[in-house]
């Protein structure tokens, strides 16, 4: 793939770092997505991962040079659950305004946290009353709605358990034009991967404009 790197950042909630194991062993299993740097923020404070700030310092590490050079920064793919999405809305702002380009925003129950910027934004929510609550402040263009409903844990700690439907928004007037998805049901693991996949396959040499 020609242009800027792309990385895919797993941040997580307040929780055990074994609850997202399943996901870590998805991505292990894609075809494509096994092929890209992964970063997975996981901090020993739990509070860390409300911090845009501390997530920056975390991704950035000291690789960074000291003089006066733009450093060739990768485009970023972001996945986030729980309270981890309130540092990666935060981190994804300043990226794509300072560093390279976020490709697309991944809001897994990110219940309560607004999206403000220009990159594409899915959310998925492990019930309906979640999907329309989330969406008052920013549903994105394509969301994924658990059916039949899951618990808050189970929708991160076994995605290709959990079955749902997409549910597309029209911020342009204009269908969103998107990967190719299985008839019917999909569960919120196929929706994670193909999605990601397809900001992939657009290339890297620029962030994709928002539908």
């Amino acid at each position: 793939m020609g242009g800027r790197p792309v990385y895919l950042v797993i941040c997580d909630g307040m929780h055990s770092p074994r609850e997202t194991e399943a996901v870590l062993a998805m991505v292990g299993q894609d075809s494509r997505l096994s092929q890209l740097p992964m970063r997975h923020f996981s901090p020993g404070s739990p509070l860390a991962v409300l911090s845009g700030a501390a997530l920056r310092r975390w991704l950035e590490g000291d690789d960074q040079p000291a003089r006066g050079i733009i450093p060739d920064y990768p485009h970023l793919i972001i996945w986030a659950f729980s309270a981890g999405c309130v540092g990666a809305v935060a981190l994804a702002q300043h990226w794509q305004r300072y560093r390279s380009g976020v490709l697309a925003l991944f809001l897994v129950d990110g219940w309560g946290v607004p999206a403000v910027g220009p990159m594409p934004l899915h959310r998925l929510s492990h019930d309906r009353f979640t999907h329309v609550s989330s969406g008052w402040l920013g549903p994105g263009t394509v969301s994924f709605v658990s059916q039949p409903a899951v618990s808050h844990p189970q929708l991160w700690s076994h995605p290709q358990q959990v079955w749902g439907y997409q549910v597309q928004h029209h911020p342009s007037g204009k269908p969103v034009v998107g990967p190719a998805m299985p008839p019917g049901r999909l569960t919120a693991g196929d929706f994670l991967c193909r999605w990601s996949r397809h900001y992939l396959a657009q290339g890297s040499d620029g962030p994709p404009n928002t539908p």
